[in-house]
């Protein structure tokens, strides 16, 4: 596939995460949650997902695949920027524990199910 060809996978992908994140905030505003709920939701689903493409060896295999799912539909799902924006006002508005929790919660369960999806990728590719 040509270089035009992957980069409008990538856009596609990246406009399909995005409307996903989009629709994961609208339905924890209508259940009244804090909005980062949401965003712990959609970067967990797309570590432990990250985590299974890495297991599986998409990118080196089926790197059009990689480039539509990991970097298209998981780069626009999951969102570091609004999860540093959390932080940065959860800090301003004094809520230290709360965000000690959507810190650990973050990076640990991230890293925990990137993992799980590695091992599970990798136990499926056998």
């Amino acid at each position: 596939m040509s270089q035009f060809g992957i980069a409008c996978l990538v856009g596609v992908g990246g406009a399909i995460g995005a409307l996903a994140r989009y629709g994961a905030s609208r339905v924890v505003a209508t259940k009244k949650k804090p909005g980062f709920y949401a965003t712990l939701t959609v970067n967990l689903i797309g570590s432990f997902l990250m985590g299974l493409l890495i297991g599986w060896h998409v990118e080196s295999d089926h790197a059009a695949v990689y480039a539509f799912v990991g970097t298209g539909v998981l780069g626009g799902l999951t969102t570091y920027s609004t999860l540093n924006v959390q932080k940065a006002s959860m800090l301003r508005s004094g809520v230290r524990r709360m965000l000690f929790r959507y810190i650990a919660a973050t990076y640990v369960l991230g890293f925990g199910l990137t993992a799980l999806g590695v091992a599970i990728g990798d136990m499926m590719r056998t």
